[in-house]
């Protein structure tokens, strides 16, 4: 016998009207809440994102800017010339060497400069001819290279010993340059995608020593034979 269904027009089950509209008061909560931590969620990673972003740049930076001055060697010569040449703010000029010994990689001067106006950091190349003892550098760079774009100059932080030197209209005197131990690499790198600077940047710091001063003999200049 099959019992055929009936639907009770009279009967009380269901909702009432103010069960339904808690049920709805609820749903919203819930689905706002889900909504602001899926924003706060993407807004992070945004964040997190571009914080890595501006960390490998400025990192990819630092690291050529130090390999040149780690790289910094006394040119032969009579007399042999420092590997220091000059010094400022915004830049340094060193004799590196990132050859192999043979004649044919010679050592090479290395300009690398921080310019406030485009807001990049260049590496200029001077490749010499001649002999060793001899070398001719010439007044043009052989290689210009951009390795960083849009870094901003951070407040230095030179909290700890030795005092950095006073510079004269920008740049170290010549009789400072002598007095110099350690070269101070600082600068904030920014996301590829922005050009200006905000809360969070990766700051890049990093210290070189030079290595033709002998930290335990009483005269700290630098020495070339």
């Amino acid at each position: 016998m099959i019992r055929r269904s009936r639907i009770d027009l009279r009967s009380e089950e269901g909702f009432t009207l103010p069960e339904l509209l808690v049920g709805i008061i609820i749903g919203m909560i819930v689905v706002i809440a889900s909504l602001n931590v899926l924003d706060s969620t993407v807004s992070l990673g945004t964040k997190v994102s571009k914080r890595v972003d501006a960390t490998q740049r400025g990192r990819t930076g630092l690291d050529r800017i130090t390999r040149d001055l780690q790289s910094m060697v006394c040119v032969p010569g009579d007399p042999a010339q420092d590997a220091f040449i000059a010094g400022s703010d915004n830049s340094v000029d060193v004799y590196a060497d990132l050859g192999d010994g043979s004649a044919s990689r010679p050592p090479q001067r290395r300009t690398i400069t921080y310019d406030p106006t485009q807001r990049k950091i260049t590496e200029r190349v001077y490749t010499p001819t001649g002999s060793a003892g001899l070398y001719v550098f010439p007044t043009a760079p052989t290689a210009t290279t951009t390795l960083l774009n849009d870094p901003i100059d951070p407040t230095p932080d030179d909290d700890v010993a030795p005092t950095a030197l006073s510079t004269s209209a920008g740049a170290l005197a010549a009789t400072d340059l002598d007095n110099v131990a350690r070269i101070r690499i600082t600068f904030k790198a920014l996301p590829s995608n922005r050009s200006t600077a905000k809360p969070g940047d990766a700051v890049m710091q990093d210290d070189v020593y030079r290595s033709a001063v002998d930290p335990n003999s009483a005269d700290t200049t630098p020495q070339c034979w």
